[in-house]
């Protein structure tokens, strides 16, 4: 421990950006209550020595090693330390993601959702094959049949695919049948299974739903069409961590569970299907929904459609239940809903982002639809 009363501690991540963020939001979360712990993290290129962890006074060490000549040198230190996320069980004091829960999660949200046919897509990980697993096994219990394909991922390729290995799963994309439902064993690959599905002309969620893991939200809202994904939780994984960590600083073993249960699924558009019974009825709700933004108003929907506006709105009252009108302001407020949850924009500019005249007629919207004001929603 350091003279000033400060505790040293090292964060090694080495190189992984996706879960970098997340994991650096729990233990934003731990220090606010510890405000004595120093964080300090190195890129994921720095070499340790015993000599450096402890002429910088290094009392413990948060780590997501895919490096042993890392972790050596940690053990030969003295030092206490967690291991984050591992990719098998170890005897070393740890924490992860419970990935078996993850895949039953998803088989359970698509089975709610409906669909009869589905598929999961892995990367030949020890935790991909957790994920297909419990993925796998929950369908069985139900008496539902799957499609598994497994393609591996090189590493060097910052999560990318060798060339053959792209062919494969261009391959598998171009077999599936319309109206499967598609669980990636991560968001990278969600991303990349919308992108070929598009190419190959297969609408999301349309034709092929796909559901991504770790809601990783940029990459999730930057998607052609934005990707619904499980939470896993990433965060409250470095919270724990770090609490397992301060336990082995006072002498005591870690007795708390090492496997962090997943939240819950963020649904974004690409399982959102729209299924009305009737096909136009479909197409004008998911018109209306891309282009919400763009200033959308119910006189340019017939001719969009060569349909009269009077049996739009006759089937739109059979099959939805209200008007096109009302569709447009639905879809006007939900959106406005999630930049205002979502993003730092003012809210000026989110309700002219969103189609509306100015910020009094948002500010109506929302009080009628939720009770509240744009702004007590934010504070909230």
């Amino acid at each position: 421990m350091h003279q000033t009363g400060l505790i040293n501690i090292e964060v090694f991540i080495g190189g992984a950006p996706l879960l970098e963020t997340r994991l650096c939001e729990g233990l934003l979360v731990f220090g606010q209550s510890h405000p004595q712990w120093r964080f300090s993290m190195r890129s994921a290129n720095f070499r340790y020595s015993e000599r450096w962890l402890k002429e910088h006074c290094i009392a413990g060490v948060i780590a997501l090693i895919a490096s042993k000549p890392v972790a050596r040198v940690i053990d030969a230190a003295g030092i206490p330390w967690v291991h984050l996320l591992p990719a098998k069980v170890i005897s070393q004091a740890y924490v992860n993601v419970d990935d078996h829960t993850i895949g039953r999660l998803g088989a359970e949200f698509f089975m709610d959702k409906g669909f009869l046919r589905c598929a999961f897509c892995g990367v030949g990980t020890s935790w991909s094959t957790k994920r297909a697993a419990g993925f796998c096994e929950r369908l069985a219990e139900a008496g539902r049949g799957y499609e598994f394909i497994d393609i591996p991922f090189e590493p060097t390729l910052d999560w990318g695919f060798a060339t053959d290995s792209e062919q494969r799963l261009q391959r598998w994309v171009t077999s599936l049948e319309k109206g499967v439902a598609v669980m990636a064993a991560h968001d990278a690959l969600a991303n990349r299974l919308v992108d070929l599905c598009l190419r190959q002309g297969l609408r999301i969620p349309q034709d092929i739903i796909v559901l991504g893991v770790g809601n990783h939200d940029l990459l999730c809202k930057m998607s052609p069409v934005p990707i619904s994904s499980i939470d896993t939780n990433v965060p409250q994984v470095a919270i724990r961590g770090a609490a397992m960590l301060e336990a082995l600083l006072k002498g005591v073993d870690p007795t708390a569970p090492n496997l962090v249960p997943p939240i819950g699924i963020v649904e974004r558009r690409s399982t959102e299907v729209l299924t009305y019974g009737d096909d136009l009825v479909a197409k004008v709700v998911s018109h209306i929904r891309d282009h919400v933004c763009d200033g959308i108003n119910v006189e340019s929907l017939p001719k969009l459609f060569s349909v009269s506006r009077r049996t739009l709105s006759r089937r739109f009252a059979k099959y939805v239940g209200h008007s096109p009108a009302v569709e447009i302001r639905q879809a006007r407020l939900k959106h406005a809903h999630r930049m205002l949850l979502n993003t730092n924009m003012s809210l000026t500019e989110i309700a002219f982002a969103c189609g509306y005249t100015d910020l009094s007629h948002m500010d109506r919207s929302f009080r009628t639809a939720f009770g509240n004001s744009p702004s007590a929603l934010r504070n909230k």
